[in-house]
């Protein structure tokens, strides 16, 4: 019980901190690019704080329900924040629901309520041998792929492409928590899952931010939101071994799917459409 509460409140942090971060990066030139700039713009910016903020009390709740739960359940969860920010979308920026929004807020919230029905608390499986230093491995190299498609001249589809890489930014730092054993605090600085979850943590939310600012948010949060999800999800059933209960895979591979799909029939919440576009920025440094 103590997982899923924390999956709820997950999930209530990280939309709350997407309607924030699309509010902060609107303000960003287009053409910023992945390096000290990027940073201290951001950095200045109370909306981005606050949403910095919602994110590690999200993460900090999500590591105490992968003590327990398995990654797909976790990461649906983290999905279902989208639903969070058409609430508040809806309650503070004057947005509409459509059809499409309801059924997708209907198909999320039956799907959460299955996967629930279909995993149990359980200890984490501890991970095979080489799996931390290959996600170090993987982070590194995204951080390598990251900087070079930041560097190229804005454009949506390379907005698109920094979309995904944050997803998979967020989903090695997920699988990271997952693994990373918290009851042994003297080894836990020299374990390389520690190091590939802080810096893809690191490297999803400055993605995160250059996506936002070259591509349209909604087909930005649904290719982050989406890679997340399902990369985090397989990563897990691959790597660690998370399973649903005995005879209940087919529950939960279709729960699943509702959320995932439902996320993203809701994903355009993440753009409040009723903010001002501000004044043309030019980037300097």
């Amino acid at each position: 019980m103590v997982g899923l509460l924390c999956v709820a409140g997950s999930a209530l942090c990280s939309g709350s901190a997407v309607v924030l971060q699309a509010v902060a990066v609107r303000r960003l030139p287009h053409d910023t690019g992945l390096g000290s700039t990027l940073a201290r713009r951001l950095l200045t910016s109370p909306a981005y704080l606050a949403a910095l903020v919602l994110v590690a009390l999200g993460f900090a709740l999500s590591f105490v329900a992968l003590r327990t739960l398995p990654l797909f359940l976790v990461q649906a969860g983290r999905a279902s924040g989208l639903a969070v920010a058409a609430a508040l979308a809806v309650l503070l920026l004057g947005a509409r629901f459509t059809g499409r929004d309801a059924a997708g807020l209907v198909a999320l919230g039956a799907g959460l309520v299955a996967l629930a029905l279909s995993v149990a608390s359980a200890p984490v499986a501890a991970p095979a041998a080489g799996v931390p230093l290959g996600l170090l491995g993987a982070a590194l190299l995204l951080g390598v792929v990251a900087w070079r498609v930041a560097a190229r001249p804005p454009a949506t589809r390379t907005g698109l492409a920094l979309a995904v890489m944050a997803g998979c930014g967020y989903a090695l730092l997920a699988l990271a928590a997952h693994v990373v054993d918290p009851t042994r605090p003297v080894e836990l600085p020299a374990d390389p899952a520690l190091w590939a979850g802080a810096l893809g943590g690191c490297l999803a939310l400055a993605l995160t931010a250059l996506a936002l600012r070259r591509a349209p948010v909604v087909p930005v949060t649904a290719a982050t939101v989406a890679t997340e999800t399902c990369v985090g999800a397989l990563l897990g059933l691959v790597l660690v071994g998370d399973r649903a209960l005995p005879g209940r895979g087919l529950l939960a591979t279709v729960a699943f799917v509702l959320v995932l799909a439902g996320a993203l029939a809701v994903a355009r919440f993440g753009s409040p459409e009723s903010l001002a576009e501000p004044e043309p920025v030019t980037a300097q440094g």
